[in-house]
């Protein structure tokens, strides 16, 4: 994929009707939505640069909104879809690389949570110094 750009409004509406069940909201409270189209823009930027999350650029919507749609995008296949009409077979290498580095949990195995011995990070946290006795 070549660098990134953020999509025309052809290639958007190419795509948007994919993206239309996941717009809908069955609870009206909480935090309005964001717009899906710089949503996906902000995806694409993480997809063809490789940058973490939190180094994506204000000029896209939160880290944590993109990523949380990007999980749901992915699982239900919706986003690989997108990334073959986009791109045809370099959209399709890229899901394939991305699922590829994405940690998924074996059949079977309970998910680590954050903190936990199993998860490794528990071991890495820093400890309180122990002050000297005076």
């Amino acid at each position: 994929m070549a660098l990134h750009r953020d999509l025309t409004d052809a290639q958007w509406s190419s795509v948007e009707a994919l993206f239309i069940a996941f717009r809908a909201r069955k609870d009206p409270r909480g935090r309005p939505t964001r717009n899906t189209r710089m949503v996906l823009n902000g995806v694409l930027w993480i997809l063809a640069s490789g940058s973490a999350w939190a180094a994506l650029p204000t000029r896209y919507p939160d880290y944590r909104t993109c990523h949380r749609r990007f999980k749901v995008w992915f699982d239900s296949g919706v986003l690989q879809r997108a990334m073959h009409d986009l791109y045809g077979e370099t959209g399709d290498a890229m899901c394939e690389a991305v699922a590829a580095r994405m940690h998924r949990p074996h059949p079977g195995e309970p998910a680590a949570s954050a903190g936990t011995p199993a998860s490794g990070r528990w071991r890495d946290r820093a400890r309180p110094m122990s002050r000297a006795a005076d």
